[in-house]
């Protein structure tokens, strides 16, 4: 992926996004995903918290039914509201306006 997937610090393989949560009215949205899916299947989450603002396109309405997502694009953005991050896989894109990211993975 040639964005910011890189600074995951993931690897080199693929991930796909299997769930996407949103909690505290909005205030919090968490992206399960899994890492190299095609042999370990190593979980993982993209959580962003405080955000203000979430944005989602739905671009393969064929498709909604599956129960993961390629993930195609990663982008950062800045955090403290500066700019969105924006998760574009093969259904759909969000665009997230947040306070702060962290990753949380157990491997």
């Amino acid at each position: 992926m040639p964005d910011d997937y890189h600074l995951l610090k993931l690897g080199g393989l693929t991930s796909l996004i299997t769930s996407v949560k949103v909690s505290l009215w909005g205030n919090e949205v968490s992206l399960e995903c899994v890492y190299n899916p095609a042999k370990e299947r190593l979980p993982y989450v993209l959580i962003f918290q405080d955000c203000r603002d979430i944005r989602w396109t739905v671009h393969d309405s064929e498709e909604i039914h599956e129960l993961e997502a390629d993930l195609i694009g990663f982008s950062m953005g800045t955090k403290s509201h500066q700019e969105p991050a924006v998760i574009t896989t093969d259904i759909f894109e969000i665009s997230i306006i947040y306070g702060s990211f962290f990753l949380q993975k157990n491997w």
